[in-house]
């Protein structure tokens, strides 16, 4: 009896030393899979991380300047400060001259003082920076100073269209509807327009801003212009941004061909109206509008040629960059030389205030 209870016994030590090894196979096997998911796990987490990293590893941006100008830099120094000067001169010059003259304390020239005000931000917006370029070649401009910086050059662009806008309307009443005329545009409407385009012109941009600031921008960090324009930001994205420039690209055909549209239409509506009148009538008429109209063609067609030149791709770097900065201070520096040259108020006002201190008054009487 004793060695069958051996063989008993043998067999089952074999059994447990099989379920011993199996036990130990399916540990391993089991502790083999979850090193397995933590190191998935960690690979994904340690992904995520490095993707809300590079969300903003862009602390700064490189702005190139005019590379096609680099060797004339003291030329161009001289040619933009002139430029800045005259701007910052003519357009403070209309200020001080409407404020000081009581016979320029009306509609039109109350709107002309915002639109000079505009002028004066969108060069020192601009000139500043490029300055620093040339001078002490400062190329570096950080996240949140390149944004704002874009941001401001959309809302004075936009803010500058819906004044434009406004003084075509007020040139309209004054000709279409003269009896009535004060009774229309009355100091109430002029705030409330005034108000209205300064609100209106800064919350438009938010649109295309937030498009651009929901991007992720990881590199590179050239801007290849003078300042942060909005397609040579948006370019620099880690991401296909077709959709978002073209997107800007139509707001921005909006926003300055059915202005351009509407002013049109009011000046032929006026070309229509003076045709029957007589010869005085029609020259004085003729002198109100053709100083704003002026304006209006050099501003419109000067803007959609910016915004054609960024779509095209047959034109090069510097050319668009030197069309980009010549649309933005061109009709500031044409601004007060076309009403104060064929505006007689102007004039009149120059040659008898102008030496004269500033006093403080109101626009409306």
């Amino acid at each position: 009896m004793a060695p069958k209870q051996v063989k008993c016994d043998n067999g089952v030590e074999k059994e447990k030393m099989v379920v011993r090894k199996v036990t130990a196979q399916v540990k391993k096997e089991i502790i083999e899979k979850d090193e397995c998911d933590v190191r998935v796990f960690t690979h994904l987490v340690l992904k995520m991380t490095a993707t809300n990293e590079t969300q903003h590893n862009v602390k700064e941006f490189l702005l190139t300047g005019i590379p096609g100008l680099q060797t004339h830099q003291n030329l161009l120094f001289i040619a933009l400060l002139l430029v800045y000067l005259a701007v910052m001169t003519g357009n403070l010059l209309i200020l001080y001259l409407v404020i000081l003259d009581q016979r320029l304390h009306n509609p039109m020239y109350f709107f002309l003082c915002h639109l000079s005000f505009l002028d004066i931000l969108i060069t020192t917006t601009i000139l500043p920076k490029m300055f620093a370029i040339i001078l002490f070649d400062d190329r570096i401009i950080s996240f949140f100073w390149c944004f704002l910086q874009m941001y401001l050059v959309l809302a004075i662009g936009c803010t500058e269209n819906l004044i434009l806008i406004v003084m075509a309307y007020d040139r309209y009443i004054a000709i279409m509807k003269p009896l009535h005329y004060h009774l229309i545009i009355n100091s109430k409407l002029c705030v409330l327009l005034t108000v209205g385009a300064w609100v209106l012109g800064y919350l438009t941009p938010f649109v295309p801003l937030l498009d651009a600031l929901s991007l992720t921008y990881c590199g590179p960090n050239i801007v290849a212009y003078c300042y942060c324009d909005y397609p040579s930001v948006v370019s620099l994205a880690c991401a296909d941004v077709t959709y978002i420039i073209n997107k800007a690209f139509i707001i921005a055909m909006c926003i300055d061909n059915i202005p351009l549209l509407l002013i049109l239409f009011s000046y032929l509506k006026i070309i229509l109206n003076i045709y029957f009148m007589n010869i005085e009538d029609c020259k004085k008429a003729f002198s109100t509008c053709s100083s704003h109209l002026i304006v209006v063609l050099t501003y419109y067609f000067s803007a959609d040629l910016l915004y054609i030149t960024v779509m095209t791709d047959n034109i090069s770097a510097d050319a668009r960059v030197i069309i980009g900065v010549f649309v933005y201070l061109l009709t500031p520096l044409l601004n007060p030389i076309i009403y104060s040259l064929r505006n007689k108020q102007i004039k009149q006002a120059a040659e008898k205030y102008l030496d004269l201190p500033l006093r403080p008054v109101t626009f409306f009487h």
